[in-house]
């Protein structure tokens, strides 16, 4: 008997996805590996998202179509639609970006030869401007390691700007979905993406697969144009935390703290993590001592709203 669960999921969490939404839901309908799941989560979109999205659903049998009709906030959306996800593997993917063909392909090859302890798999990054043409790579020689949990957390926190965290790319990897399962998925707050690739880190190897299919795309209507300050960012993550000062760093900080508490890790293995972590603290001290000096001013009614 043979099974008709997809070999990957696509989720596509969108809000006003247009005009580059039909171009990247294609690129992923055009994937070398035909048997996917493809989930479109729309955070109740007022341009043209909903119509689009309902043809897609009915020309393609793979496609399905879900509508919030409140704008529940991005990480809520990324997070239901790992919740619907039937497939073994998972893969993130936004609403104004390409994948290249074989970006599954190489992927699953990656992972499955890799075995069970390798738990996800990310490729370099081409940038794309609005009209698709490219504009730079980036991702190759990025520190990485093949060693202990606390090995590849030192690769992620060691360096603020030679890191998998710097552009976060590695999110929109292909990962195990029963293991993505295992963390706080992407968190109500600006940032959490970097929480959430220190939590699959620390639960397993990533294979790197050096070819540049992840196309991203640079335009102003981009979610990072468009929320330049850190309320705008903690707005797009969660609407309903208002205009609060949301310590960003500080909630960095506290999210990589509890991912280490949270991983599968022995007692020795989860002390070289937090030792790592003290690195990073003292790197950052300054900054944290900071927020908490905006957020006294703000409870005391010294700091104007932005």
């Amino acid at each position: 008997m043979t099974s008709n669960r997809p070999r990957i999921t696509f989720a596509v969490p969108v809000y006003n996805g247009m005009p580059y939404l039909e171009q990247a839901v294609e690129s992923i309908q055009n994937q070398s590996v035909e048997d996917l799941q493809l989930i479109l989560a729309d955070n109740a979109s007022t341009d043209g998202t909903q119509e689009l999205c309902r043809r897609l659903a009915r020309e393609d049998a793979r496609v399905q179509y879900h509508r919030h009709e409140v704008n529940m906030g991005a990480a809520a959306n990324f997070n239901y639609t790992l919740d619907l996800a039937s497939a073994p593997y998972f893969k993130w993917a936004a609403a104004d970006d390409v994948c290249g063909r074989d970006w599954a392909k190489d992927s699953l090859d990656a992972l499955e030869a890799a075995g069970d302890d390798a738990v996800l798999a990310y490729c370099w990054v081409r940038w794309i401007d609005e009209q698709g043409h490219a504009l730079e790579d980036y991702g190759e020689g990025l520190p990485w390691t093949q060693g202990a949990p606390h090995e590849r957390l030192a690769c992620l926190l060691g360096d603020p700007v030679q890191s998998h965290l710097f552009k976060c790319s590695p999110v929109c990897g292909v990962a195990r979905t029963a293991v993505l399962r295992t963390t706080e998925g992407i968190g109500p707050f600006g940032g959490s993406d970097k929480v959430a690739l220190v939590e699959m880190a620390l639960r397993g190897r990533w294979i790197e697969v050096p070819k540049p299919h992840f196309h991203r795309r640079v335009h102003a209507g981009s979610s990072l144009a468009a929320n330049q300050k850190p309320e705008d960012v903690a707005r797009w993550f969660d609407p309903k935390r208002g205009a609060r000062f949301p310590m960003p760093r500080t909630t960095l900080f506290n999210g990589f703290l509890r991912a280490i508490q949270r991983a599968p890790l022995d007692r020795r293995e989860r002390w070289r993590c937090l030792r790592v972590l003290s690195r990073f603290f003292r790197r950052e001290w300054r900054v944290l001592g900071g927020e908490y000096k905006i957020k006294l001013k703000e409870r005391l009614g010294l700091r104007r709203e932005p």
